[in-house]
C-alpha cells in the first residue's frame, strides 16, 4: 500500500513536472515565433523609412516588404499563444488588416503620377500597424494597455 501512494505521488510529481516542461517548451515556441516576427518588422521599417519615392527599385522593395510583413502578421495569428498572450492573436490580425489598407494606399500613391495624400495616407495606416506592435509588446511583457 506505500508503494502505491508513493508510486501515485511520483505519479502526480512527474505529471506536474511535464506541464511544467511544456509550458516552459510552449513558451520558448512562442518566443521563437515573436522573434521572427520582430525582425521582419524591423526590416521592413527600415524601408519605409528609407525610401527613395523616385527610384522604382526602392518601391519595389517596400512593396515586397510590405507584403512579407503581413503574410508573417498573418502566420503568426496562426500560432497558438500561450493563454495569457492570446490578445496577441487579434492584435496580429488587424496590424494584417493595416499592412494591406497601407499597401493599398502606397499603391495609388507611387503606380504612376505620385500621390502625396495616398503617400501619407499609407503612411497613417503604418503607423496603425506599429501601434498594434506596441500592444503585443505590452500584452507580451503584461503591460496595461492604454488605448
Amino acid at each position: 500500500m506505500k508503494y502505491k501512494k508513493l508510486i501515485c505521488v511520483g505519479c502526480l510529481c512527474l505529471s506536474f513536472a511535464l506541464t511544467g516542461c511544456y509550458n516552459k517548451l510552449e513558451y520558448d515556441n512562442y518566443h521563437k515565433e515573436v522573434n521572427v516576427l520582430y525582425e521582419k518588422i524591423v526590416s521592413t521599417d527600415a524601408k519605409i523609412n528609407n525610401i527613395d519615392v523616385d527610384s522604382d527599385e526602392s518601391v519595389q522593395d517596400m512593396f515586397e516588404s510590405l507584403e512579407s510583413l503581413r503574410v508573417s502578421f498573418d502566420d503568426f495569428a496562426n500560432v497558438e499563444p500561450p493563454k495569457e498572450f492570446q490578445d496577441c492573436v487579434f492584435l496580429s490580425e488587424s496590424a494584417s488588416k493595416y499592412v494591406s489598407i497601407s499597401e493599398d494606399y502606397f499603391h495609388k500613391a507611387l503606380d504612376g503620377e505620385y500621390s502625396d495624400i495616398d503617400f501619407k495616407n499609407g503612411i497613417a495606416n503604418y503607423n496603425e500597424v506599429i501601434k498594434c506592435v506596441n500592444y503585443m509588446g505590452d500584452v507580451l511583457q503584461k503591460k496595461p494597455q492604454e488605448r
